[in-house]
C-alpha cells in the first residue's frame, strides 16, 4: 500500500470546512485530558460511599471455628476486584530495566502509549487525502496538549493537583511523559511541512517568513530543551538544564502565538497559568531570618528559620512537608551588585528541602541540608562557618515557599486506611521526610505498632534528629533501629565485594547504635518478619533515601501484595 496522502487544491470553502475540523479535534485533545481527573473523582466518591455503607453493616460474630474460617476465606465480588485492583496498580508502578537501566514506570509506558495512540488517532481522523490537513492537524494535537503539559509542571495553582490531591513532585513525571509526546508530534509536523515546502519548490520563500519563522525558532527552543532533559545533561549540570527548561517555558508560547493563530488559545491558558503560579508563589513565600548552623563531623548544614504562626500552622499540618528555598538579595554573595553573573544565578534557584520539626511555641520550622557544590548549599555553608549570629539582623534571609508534598495531602488517608503495623526506611538525610512523619503516627495513631530504621554514614548524622512528642529520643526508642553505613543502608546482597565501610567507627554518642547495629539493615528480613508478624493487617511502607534503597524495598514487599496483602506504600523522592 502506498502514501494515502498528497497535495490537494481547495476551495475557499472547502479551507473553511479544514480549519473547523482542525479546531474541533484540537478542543477534543485537550478536553480528554481531563477525562482522568473526571475518573478519579468519581472512583474517589463511589469509595466513600462504600466506606460509608461498610460502617453501617453489622455482621453476627461467628459462633464455631469452622463457620469463623469459611467467613474469613469467602471474598465479596466487590472485595475480590478490590483484590485484583490493588495487584494491577501495584504492579503498574514497577520499573522497567532495559539492560541494567531504569527506563521509567511501567503506567507511564503503558498511560503515556496509550495517550499518544489517542492523540495520533485524532491526528489522522477524517483527515482523507489532504496532506496539508494531516500536517496542519499534527502541530494543533501537539499545541492543544501545551496548557496540560503547563499545568502538570505547576506547583500552587495546578488543577491536576487539586483533583488527585497530589504534588508537584508526583505530577512531574506525567509532565515529562507528556512533553516526549507534545515534542514528537511537532517533530513530525515539522517534518511533513519541509516535505511539502521542498515538494512544492518554496522552501527558501516561505521558511524565512515571518511567521513560519516564528515556527522555527520555538522549534529550536524545543530541541535545546529536550536536548538539555537527557539524563547524562542533567547529571553534568541540573542548574543548567533548569535555566535552558525556564526560558523555554517563556519563549515558545510567544512564538507560537504569532505562527498560529488558531492555537492561541492554548498558548494563552498555559502562558497564563505559569504567570499566575509565579505570582502566587511570590506573594506567598515569605523572607524568614534563620540561624545556619554546621552539625560537628558532618557535611550537614541544620537551619532554622523563624515565620509567622499561620506559616507554622500550616507546616505543622502536613509531617513530611517540604519546602522550596530561595535566597533573596540580601543573602547573595554581592547584594550591592544585583546584575551580576553570581547573583543571577539565584534567580532560578528553588531547592526543596523537608521540614524536620515546625514549633509553634517558638514560631520556628527546622530543615537540614547536605553540603553540595552547588551555590545554594555553598552560600548556605559560608553563613555557618560565620557562627551563630546575635539578633535577627545578624541572621541570614531566606525566601521560604511551602508546605509542598504528597503525603501531607494524604496523611490523613494513610491515618483512616486501617494500617495495623507501620515500616518506615530512611537513608541518611531522607530521615528530615521520616522523622516528622514517625513523630507526627505516634501522636496521631498511638496503638498502631511502628518500626522505624534509618541508615547513617557516621554517628553525627543522627543528632540533629528531635525527640519523639513524649520527649524521648530517637537513640533511646525501642521503635527505632540506627544503621551505621557508609552506603547509606544497601543490604550486603547489593555491596558484594565491598568493605564493611563505617561499621567499626566507635558511636560514643549514639550507645543504644553500638549496642545494636553494627550491620547494614537487611531491607528483606525486616519486610519479611513485619508482613508475617500480622497476617491479616494492613500493612504501611514509607521509605525516603538512595534510588537504590527504594527499589530493593519495593522488590520485597512486592510478592506479598502478589499474595493479595494489602500495602498503603509511598516512595519520596525529588529526583528525576
Amino acid at each position: 500500500m502506498g502514501w494515502p496522502y498528497e497535495f490537494v487544491d481547495l476551495t475557499e470553502d472547502d479551507k473553511l470546512h479544514r480549519r473547523h475540523a482542525i479546531n474541533h479535534n484540537a478542543s477534543v485533545a485537550f478536553w480528554s485530558a481531563f477525562a482522568p481527573a473526571v475518573a478519579a473523582l468519581l472512583l474517589r466518591a463511589a469509595a466513600r460511599v462504600v466506606r460509608r455503607l461498610r460502617r453501617g453493616q453489622y455482621r453476627e460474630v461467628p459462633g464455631s471455628p469452622a463457620l469463623k474460617a469459611s467467613r474469613q476465606g469467602w471474598s465479596s465480588p466487590a472485595q475480590v476486584v478490590g483484590d485484583r485492583w490493588r495487584t494491577f496498580a501495584w504492579w503498574m508502578g514497577g520499573d522497567v530495566v532495559l539492560l541494567g537501566a531504569h527506563w521509567g514506570r511501567r503506567d507511564e509506558w503503558i498511560l503515556g502509549t496509550t495517550w499518544a495512540s489517542w492523540l495520533l488517532f485524532l491526528c489522522f481522523r477524517g483527515t482523507g487525502k489532504d496532506y496539508l490537513h494531516l500536517t496542519k492537524r499534527f502541530g494543533a494535537i501537539a499545541t492543544s496538549q501545551l496548557p496540560i503539559q503547563y499545568f502538570l509542571a505547576l506547583k500552587y495553582l495546578s488543577p491536576f493537583g487539586y483533583l488527585f490531591r497530589s504534588s508537584h513532585e508526583e505530577l512531574n513525571r506525567w509532565h515529562r511523559v507528556l512533553g516526549r509526546i507534545v515534542y514528537s508530534l511537532l517533530v513530525l509536523h515539522i517534518i511533513f511541512y519541509n516535505v511539502f515546502f521542498i515538494l512544492s519548490g518554496i522552501w527558501f520563500k516561505r521558511f524565512f517568513a515571518s511567521i513560519v519563522f516564528a515556527g522555527v525558532i520555538a522549534s529550536l527552543f524545543m530541541h535545546t530543551l529536550m536536548g538539555m532533559s537527557m539524563s547524562k545533561v542533567r547529571q553534568l549540570s541540573y542548574r543548567v538544564f533548569f535555566i535552558t527548561h525556564i526560558i523555554a517555558a517563556m519563549a515558545v508560547p510567544p512564538l507560537i502565538f504569532y505562527h498560529a493563530p488558531s492555537a492561541r488559545i492554548y498558548v494563552s491558558l498555559a502562558i497564563g497559568f505559569l504567570v499566575l503560579d509565579l505570582a502566587a508563589r511570590k506573594m506567598t513565600s515569605i523572607d524568614a531570618p534563620s540561624v545556619v548552623e554546621s552539625i560537628p563531623g558532618t557535611e550537614l548544614l541544620k537551619i532554622t528559620s523563624t515565620m509567622p504562626s499561620s506559616k507554622i500552622l500550616k507546616f505543622k499540618a502536613k509531617p513530611g512537608a517540604h519546602l522550596y528555598l530561595n535566597l533573596p538579595l540580601s543573602s547573595r554573595p554581592a547584594p550591592n551588585n544585583p546584575y551580576s553573573v553570581g547573583n543571577l544565578v539565584f534567580e532560578f534557584l528553588y531547592n526543596p528541602f523537608t521540614v524536620v520539626s515546625a514549633n509553634e511555641d517558638s514560631n520556628q520550622v527546622t530543615f537540614v541540608a547536605r553540603k553540595r557544590t552547588g551555590p545554594m548549599t555553598a552560600r548556605l555553608a559560608e553563613f555557618a562557618a560565620a557562627g551563630v549570629p546575635e539578633g535577627d539582623e545578624a541572621k541570614m534571609a531566606l525566601s521560604i515557599e511551602g508546605p509542598y508534598g504528597v503525603v501531607g495531602e494524604t496523611f490523613s488517608d494513610l491515618l483512616d486506611a486501617g494500617v495495623g503495623r507501620i515500616l518506615i526506611v530512611a537513608g541518611g538525610v531522607g530521615a528530615t521526610f521520616a522523622v516528622p512523619i514517625y513523630h507526627a503516627l505516634i501522636a496521631e495513631s498511638p496503638t498502631a505498632r511502628i518500626q522505624f530504621v534509618w541508615a547513617i554514614r557516621s554517628p553525627g548524622d543522627a543528632t540533629w534528629a528531635p525527640s519523639n512528642p513524649s520527649g524521648k529520643s530517637l537513640t533511646d526508642d525501642d521503635q527505632v533501629q540506627l544503621f551505621l553505613t557508609g552506603d547509606m543502608g544497601l543490604s550486603s546482597s547489593h555491596r558484594s565485594g565491598q568493605g564493611t565501610g563505617g561499621d567499626g567507627v566507635e558511636m560514643t554518642n549514639l550507645n543504644r547504635l553500638s549496642e545494636r547495629n553494627h550491620k547494614r539493615p537487611d531491607l528483606g528480613k525486616l519486610v519479611g518478619d513485619m508482613f508475617k508478624s500480622a497476617s491479616d493487617e494492613t500493612i504501611a511502607v514509607l521509605v525516603c533515601g538512595p534510588p537504590e534503597m527504594g527499589r530493593e524495598l519495593r522488590r520485597h514487599v512486592t510478592p506479598w501484595v502478589m499474595n493479595g496483602r494489602k500495602v498503603w506504600w509511598h516512595n519520596e523522592s525529588f529526583g528525576w
